[in-house]
């Protein structure tokens, strides 16, 4: 173990802070490994994490006491001294066939894992001769223990995301074993968000404005050299360029508070600063010419004056640059507040760009963004095959790399065969038009799409819509246009519309500000109530433009405190709906008005398919509802904070339950996790709340529960099983009367995992494509000491698809692989808001859902000061202080998430 350095000085009593910085930890022992060769003889028998772990098969000469203290210099920082002290941990045989639990497993495969990755990590001396070990250094970045290549040239893979913003294309490496305990590298091809190197400022902002306004080259904004920026656009920029890394080849050299000259220079951005430009701030420029005596009032006790000599002059900023050869086009534009250190400057926008090192990007993209990621970076099976050969081949080298070579460890590229087979669809049941009965409904075989012409399920009461415009961007008349199809759709599936209705319904406009929105809708919901009937129910339409702020309002406002089902619609799916000719229009299972019909039936309580039990049913009884086993799916699902996530200060857990024999109606809970970890602790109330919720139902409690989780690891899926099944069980005491707790099945669903799968095409040799709907691998590649196996459950129409790895932690029913994995793929059929099965199981799906929907409302509660940001400990809070405080803050998140009573069916679809 390498001891962080610490930088020299700082006197005995006061030892220097350590060092911290990856970065600059992983020179020093570089440098230190390099310079202390009867330690190291060969640097490239050597293996560093680049923070604490170092491995090498060489015995260092270190006495009994198995710790040594080696000095160096400082990178970055003339004359500084810094001492590393290296540490003896532990020796171990490379051994990746034993137990998985022991500690030799577990070393391999940390020094494994940084082994494949160091070449691309090392860091070379600065005087080195071999120029390609230093380019090799240079074409990777190394971020969150994947390896991404940095594309400096126009043609490099990379992908436009945002304005600022690229998706770099990178390999993930993991440690596996087979079912035969041999060991594999798991590499998968992966991209991640960076920002674009060396933008200007300038050229950022115009993206920025002329996304956000969908300028095309007709209407795009063009600066000339009296354009400003509005207030309004300065705070969208200020948004997009917080924490940012900066660069600057024409930044103000300052010496004693006086600029006298220019030089290069590394920031990060601060702030726009307001009410300022080129050519209104000044810099104190040193006046090279013969100095002018100034004479100066200092009113001292005598009155005398003093002569003194005034060694610079103002110069406004604009002027300078244009002095230094390098005038601005655009000096009215707001200048920025950027620091080093910490000392701040002002600098004009144009002569900064982005840093052309990478920098991860951090903050939460647009909604726009979020919704375009999926298309935009989707390759092809054959692309994606290609890319992950030609990475492991062409780009990492492996076959001429000196530490895989010094160490005599070698890598065979080839990809692993397996065998795998495919479960049959499932049969759908829907709704026959004429006699209300229920039939099959046709399956198509490659894709599992099916049209359901009529709903399972629907509300029993009439529908009243309430159209809200919160935009300018639509016009009214598209608005009726899309309502009216809509409305159509709605009653052929069975929903029931009162005819008034139908083709003018009344429009209640939203200022752009949307100030009083909440104001709206209880007026609006008030003079509902004062005519409403029994038979009668509420429906929000808001048409708008997605922003991540307003949709956290209008759904706050609607799932919980009004409790009222909404629909929110965007302005391009009107646009795109109401302009499509009739020849250009997709059938009428993958429509716009469809899909929304779907979602709504099902807020509204209502179910749109449902699926056949494994064994066959006459047709005649096909009129009766086609389950009759008491089973309660549950779906769990937590959510941490991150870039792209609203919330900041919790996790939140949702915990989503069936709450009819048919596995197609669910009840949602809210739990908050304010340590931010993954395992949902004590979520027994939130349990028993869902089983008297179960109970009050249908009558009876469930024979049988079937617990389905997502975002667990392979290191925390034991410990959360168990902590959650405990909790059930808990639960199931409270509320069944010391009924015996029924047989309980918990899977763990994992999606963000590397592996892929390729079936070879038969018609033309060395092309693949990918598996069909139904695969299912439960050999050769799967764990040799779990219960699990993969699963494509759906038919990707775009890009490679991505299986779902499932592992069976516990199971009281002891029921085969066979019986397990239909049951999953029956519930992938299940999904309300579309009519083919998807990646996911129904349960699971819904829980995320949950989980996303509660984010926004979180973070909406949050900014009108209904709950209170769950801070950090604060100076001189005690343990216990902390906390009881943090759990009664968590525990008010809680309530306030909670969907109203008053709401019919699932709000979070």
């Amino acid at each position: 173990r390498g001891g962080r350095g610490r930088g020299g000085g700082g006197g005995p009593s006061k030892p220097p802070p350590p060092i911290t910085h990856p970065g600059t930890i992983s020179t020093i022992v570089w440098n230190t490994v390099r310079g202390y060769r009867d330690l190291f003889p060969n640097p490239h028998r050597v293996v560093f994490d680049d923070y604490e772990y170092l491995f090498t098969p060489d015995t260092i000469p270190i006495k009994e006491a198995r710790e040594i203290t080696l000095h160096g210099d400082h990178p970055g920082k003339e004359g500084k001294r810094v001492d590393i002290r290296f540490e003896c941990l532990e020796f171990f045989d490379l051994d990746l066939t034993g137990d998985c639990d022991s500690r030799p497993f577990h070393w391999t495969s940390i020094f494994v894992k940084n082994l494949l990755s160091q070449r691309s990590r090392y860091i070379p001396a600065e005087n080195t001769r071999d120029a390609s070990e230093k380019e090799f250094s240079e074409r990777f970045a190394n971020s969150d223990g994947g390896l991404f290549f940095i594309p400096r040239t126009p043609n490099a893979p990379k992908v436009d995301i945002q304005p600022g913003v690229e998706a770099w294309l990178g390999l993930y490496a993991s440690v596996r074993r087979m079912e035969n305990f041999d060991p594999v590298i798991n590499y998968g091809l992966v991209n991640k968000l960076f920002v674009t190197m060396s933008l200007d400022l300038v050229s950022f902002y115009l993206l920025i404005m002329n996304e956000r306004i969908g300028g095309t080259s007709k209407d795009s904004i063009v600066l000339n050299s009296s354009s400003c920026m509005t207030p309004q656009a300065m705070l969208q920029f200020d948004k997009h360029l917080q924490k940012i890394k900066l660069k600057s080849d024409y930044a103000p050299a300052i010496n004693d508070g006086l600029v006298t000259g220019r030089v290069e220079r590394h920031y990060q951005f601060v702030e726009l600063k307001l009410n300022s430009s080129a050519d209104r701030e000044y810099l104190k420029v040193e006046d090279g010419r013969e100095r002018e005596r100034v004479l100066e009032e200092i009113r001292r006790r005598d009155g005398s004056m003093k002569k003194i000599w005034k060694r610079w002059k103002d110069v406004r900023m604009d002027e300078w640059y244009a002095a230094q050869g390098m005038p601005l086009k655009y000096p009215k534009l707001p200048v920025c507040v950027v620091k080093t250190g910490k000392r701040e400057d002002l600098l004009p926008m144009e002569v900064l760009i982005t840093h052309d090192t990478p920098q991860k990007y951090m903050k939460m993209l647009s909604f726009y963004a979020r919704m375009r990621i999926p298309r935009l970076l989707a390759r092809s099976p054959v692309q994606h095959h290609r890319f992950t050969n030609k990475m492991l081949t062409d780009k990492l080298e492996y076959e001429k790399d000196p530490f895989m070579e010094a160490m005599r460890v070698s890598l065979d590229p080839k990809m692993i065969e397996c065998e795998g087979r495919v479960v049959e669809p499932c049969t759908v049941l829907g709704k026959n038009d004429s006699d209300e009965k229920f039939a099959k409904l046709e399956v198509k075989k490659e894709t599992g799409e099916f049209f359901v012409t009529r709903a399972v399920e629907t509300s029993i009461k009439r529908i009243r819509f309430v159209v809200c415009k919160v935009t300018d961007a639509i016009q009214e008349a598209q608005i009726r246009e899309f309502y009216r199809e809509l409305v159509k759709k709605c009653v052929a599936r069975g929903l029931i519309i009162p005819e008034s209705d139908y083709q003018k319904p009344p429009i209640y406009r939203k200022d752009e500000e949307c100030a009083n929105l909440a104001r709206m809708m209880e007026d609006v919901k008030g003079m509902f109530s004062r005519g409403q009937k029994e038979d009668e129910v509420l429906v929000f339409l808001f048409f708008t433009k997605m922003i991540d702020d307003l949709y956290g309002e209008i759904k706050f406002l609607s799932d919980i405190h009004f409790g009222v089902v909404s629909q929110v619609i965007d302005e391009e799916t009107v646009r795109k709906a109401c302009t499509l000719r009739e020849d250009e229009r997709p059938s009428d299972y993958l429509s716009i008005y469809h899909h929304l019909c779907l979602k709504l039936n099902a807020k509204l309580g209502g179910v749109n398919q449902t699926v056949e039990e494994k064994d066959e049913q006459p047709e005649e009884e096909y009129d009766t509802m086609p389950s009759n086993q008491r089973t309660m799916f549950i779906g769990i699902d937590v959510i941490h904070p991150s870039p792209n996530s609203p919330i900041r200060d919790c996790s939140l857990a949702a915990i989503v339950a069936s709450m009819d024999k048919n596995a197609a109606k669910y009840a949602a809970r809210i739990k908050v996790n304010s340590r931010c970890n993954e395992n949902v602790q004590l979520f027994d109330q939130h349990f028993s709340f869902l089983l008297e919720k179960y109970h009050a139902a249908n009558g009876f409690l469930p024979d049988r529960i079937v617990i389905l989780r997502d975002g667990v690891s392979d290191s925390e899926m034991v410990k959360a099983a168990s902590q959650e099944l405990n909790s059930i069980k808990e639960a199931w005491r409270r509320c069944a009367n010391e009924k015996k707790c029924p047989p309980l099945t918990y899977i763990v669903a994992q999606k963000r995992h590397k592996t892929r799968f390729y079936k070879r095409a038969e018609q033309k040799e060395g092309n693949v494509t990918n598996p069909p709907m139904g695969t299912v691998v439960d050999k050769d590649v799967v764990t040799p000491h779990m219960f699990d196996f993969y699963m494509v459950s759906h038919h990707t129409l775009v890009g490679t698809s991505r299986p779902i790895h499932y592992t069976v932690v516990y199971d009281d029913c002891k029921s085969g692989a066979d019986d397990i994995q239909e049951l999953v793929f029956r519930l992938c059929f299940l999904y309300a808001r579309c009519s083919k099965p998807v990646s996911l199981p129904a349960p699971v799906y819904y829980a995320h859902l949950a989980c996303e929907r509660a984010a926004f409302q979180h973070e909406y509660a949050l900014s009108k000061g209904e709950v209170e940001e769950i801070k950090d400990k604060i100076e001189g809070e005690s343990d216990q202080q902390y906390a009881t405080r943090v759990e009664g803050q968590a525990l008010r998140i809680e309530r306030k998430l909670q969907v109203s009573e008053n709401h019919p069916g699932m709000y979070f679809i």
